[in-house]
């Protein structure tokens, strides 16, 4: 057995499932990415990441185990509750035909370890390691492609991508957290199953480039995800950008953060807001090279989480205001209003974005990097003044506005402040209750004489 495959590693709760299901005559098996990065010395600590399997069927399973939940019982999969962990376990299962690219029409349990194993995706989770006993199973010699930095499909790749649009995103995506190549027949399998790959949902869809964007060799992943053509379909909006402009896109992004995923040792909250940056940054370079409108509505139509489809929709509406050859702002208040179209405290994102778009520009690079660069500092000078940027930074608000005015809510509130914001924006020494009360009634009164809506 491989050295790298310690039992003292894995967590208590799933040792604790194991031997129980091994003390009622179903001996079971840890298998796929828990094994896959156990070997590879990345350790796993959560027991939510180990995934059990096991020849007992779903109410064996569920009659050994306190409690229980049926999390897809239909599919063989129970969640064994031990504590506060979760242990996910499955029953060994073949599959029928996969007829809608995402699923199998039918499943059907059996004993067979190593037909299981079969039904799986790539050669490195097709994987099983039972810690109790000390033994490994690796029937397709996912090892070996381990070694070699390989992503091999178990069997013939075309059947395998036909049957589930995502693993040829899958297959993309390992390489760009493990840095692995895509085995030679495994990568000319993808290009013939993308009509598959779009049958997949966005949500699933954006999951995978999420954690394609996130990984350690990103700017491989990105390549590659745009030379088999998924690029063009993860993204619709791209498949009719030219090949070198969608190669500027894929650079940009790369290059918007580190090149290396974010760091995952210190605080969590620290680690979890480093990978939403760079998320939010590879997104936005990856779809900046489209009309603002189209660029945003692909950001709406991935689904992403609201904060990061906002943040990565302010990126790109602030970025596409530079367009088309666009000066950079020169004067203050020119900059003060370009760094609030980005949103508040997104300054150093659209800089970052900005600089990578900068160094991808061919023989116009240098200058423009160095126009980036004093952008730079002058922005950091701008900004330890502490200017207002939105409308929650002014001294004044939404209350203060309705009782000034007497008027109830409505959009009447929403202009007021950002009439407000345009004021302190061109000169930051007004943003002082006084000032801006007297500014709002002045406003007001014009208003109502203009005959606008009270």
């Amino acid at each position: 057995m491989p050295r790298a495959l310690d039992g003292r590693k894995v967590p208590r709760p799933v040792l604790f499932v194991l031997r129980t299901l091994d003390r009622a005559g179903h001996r079971s098996w840890i298998v796929g990415g828990a094994v896959r990065d156990s070997l590879l010395r990345r350790v796993r600590r959560d027991p939510d990441e180990f995934d059990v399997a096991t020849p007992a069927t779903p109410d064996e399973v569920q009659g050994l185990f306190r409690r229980v939940i049926p999390t897809g019982v239909e599919h063989g999969t129970v969640t064994v509750l031990e504590g506060t962990a979760r242990v996910e376990v499955t029953t060994f299962r073949g599959e029928g035909p996969y007829l809608d690219g995402r699923r199998p029409s039918s499943v059907s349990f059996h004993k067979d370890l190593a037909a299981d194993l079969a039904r799986r995706d790539f050669t490195v989770n097709a994987l099983a390691w039972d810690p109790i006993e000390g033994e490994f199973r690796d029937p397709f010699r996912g090892l070996g492609d381990l070694r070699r930095g390989l992503i091999r499909a178990v069997g013939d790749p075309r059947d395998r991508f036909a049957e589930d649009g995502l693993r040829p995103l899958r297959a993309v995506r390992f390489a760009a957290e493990l840095g692995f190549e895509l085995e030679r027949r495994t990568r000319a399998a993808i290009g013939p199953s993308l009509g598959v790959v779009g049958q997949v949902s966005k949500e699933r869809v954006a999951e995978e480039l999420s954690r394609l964007a996130t990984g350690r060799y990103a700017r491989e992943g990105l390549r590659l995800l745009a030379d088999t053509g998924l690029l063009g379909v993860a993204l619709p909006a791209l498949s009719a950008v030219p090949r070198g402009i969608a190669r500027h896109a894929v650079a940009v992004a790369a290059d918007a953060y580190p090149p290396s995923a974010p760091p995952v040792d210190g605080p969590a909250d620290r680690a979890e807001a480093e990978w939403e940056r760079c998320r939010l940054l590879r997104f936005a370079g990856l779809l900046h090279v489209l009309p603002v409108p189209v660029a945003v509505q692909s950001v709406v139509e991935l689904r992403l989480p609201n904060r990061l489809a906002m943040g990565v929709a302010g990126l790109l509406r602030a970025h596409g205001c530079l367009r088309a050859g666009a000066p950079l702002p020169a004067a203050p208040a020119e900059l003060r209003r370009w760094l609030s179209s980005a949103g508040s405290g997104a300054a150093a994102d659209l800089l970052d974005l900005l600089a990578a778009d900068a160094r991808h520009q061919g023989r116009a690079s240098r200058s423009l990097s160095e126009k980036v660069r004093s952008l730079r500092r002058r922005a950091k000078a701008e900004l330890r003044s502490h200017p207002a940027l939105s409308v929650g930074e002014l001294a004044v608000d939404g209350r203060a506005v309705m009782r000034l005015l007497a008027i109830p809510g409505g959009p009447a509130v929403g202009e007021a402040l950002r009439h407000l914001l345009d004021l302190v924006i061109d000169d930051p020494s007004r943003n002082d209750p006084a000032t801006l009360e007297a500014a709002l009634r002045t406003w007001w009164e014009v208003r109502k004489g203009a005959g606008a809506p009270q």
